[in-house]
């Protein structure tokens, strides 16, 4: 088995995050800041610009005039969506990698972070939470530590599913007592070193709720709600689908009937929809 240092070391093989990332995730949250400031931000770089302009001039979308510039992207899709698409498209190269010891084809990780991400801002903005853009990039990186982890779980998997079986473990805490670490704990850690925010880096941490404080924050309480939708919708979400603790009274303060929970599931499968168009633009 391989130490706890090795496995950590290898965090460094991962594709660094842009720098334009953090920028546009400053300005996306700061009040006092305009459109035109993030509009020169993402212009500043080539490749991000014809990125975003590829995909939003792509079938899927289907807009009616051809867009010719980051301004006219935000005038004519809205501020948010641009920020979601610059975000999706700039930390999905490391997802995008295949994950054979959660049972995840390449690609898989990629569809089903931008899914869960695209429900944790449904959620967000119906709790009228603040932060939405970093509750949409906690959500895409919640499970970056499985593109690390995965080939140890791999190896381990056996004694994982045996833990969950009998011991009634969730699967974090499984890869926990194999592994010496899990994929969240890794994710954390990640998170440091690309520096984002200690609220973000706690997002993904604690996305399935470890204790009492982590299901009290409501951001994080919004990444578990959206990624347990995608768990019981989605059948190809790996193979630690549905081995996590179902916290009743989390699903009870943010659903007040079991038809808003229906409707969300229902939301989910069809942001995977626009997402098969999304990632056919990439």
């Amino acid at each position: 088995m391989a130490s706890l240092t090795q496995i950590i070391k290898k965090v460094d093989r991962l594709e660094p995050i842009p720098t334009v990332i953090h920028k546009v995730l400053d300005l996306a949250d700061d009040p006092e800041s305009s459109l035109r400031d993030l509009v020169e931000v993402v212009e500043r770089d080539p490749a991000i610009t014809a990125n975003l302009l590829k995909t939003v001039n792509s079938a899927h979308l289907g807009l009616p005039v051809k867009v010719d510039s980051v301004s006219q992207a935000v005038s004519m899709l809205g501020l948010q969506q641009v920020v979601e698409m610059v975000l999706s498209q700039n930390l999905s190269g490391n997802l995008q990698r295949p994950q054979s010891g959660y049972g995840l084809a390449k690609g898989d990780l990629w569809r089903q972070s931008l899914a869960v991400a695209m429900v944790a801002r449904t959620l967000a903005g119906q709790k009228d939470l603040m932060s939405l853009p970093a509750i949409y990039t906690a959500a895409l990186l919640k499970d970056i530590g499985k593109v690390i982890l995965h080939e140890y779980v791999a190896d381990e998997l056996p004694a994982i599913k045996k833990l969950v079986a009998e011991k009634s473990m969730s699967f974090v805490e499984a890869e926990k007592a194999v592994l010496g670490i899990d994929h969240t704990a890794l994710g954390g850690i990640i998170a440091k070193q690309w520096h984002f925010s200690p609220h973000m880096t706690y997002m993904i941490e604690n996305h399935h709720l470890p204790d009492t404080a982590s299901r009290n924050d409501p951001a994080t309480a919004t990444l578990y709600l959206a990624d347990m939708v995608a768990m019981m919708v989605d059948t190809g979400i790996g193979v630690d689908r549905l081995a996590y603790h179902v916290y009743q009274d989390v699903f009870n303060d943010f659903f007040t009937d079991k038809q808003q929970i229906k409707s969300l599931m229902i939301v989910y499968k069809s942001f995977n929809r626009v997402i098969q168009g999304f990632m056919e633009a990439a």
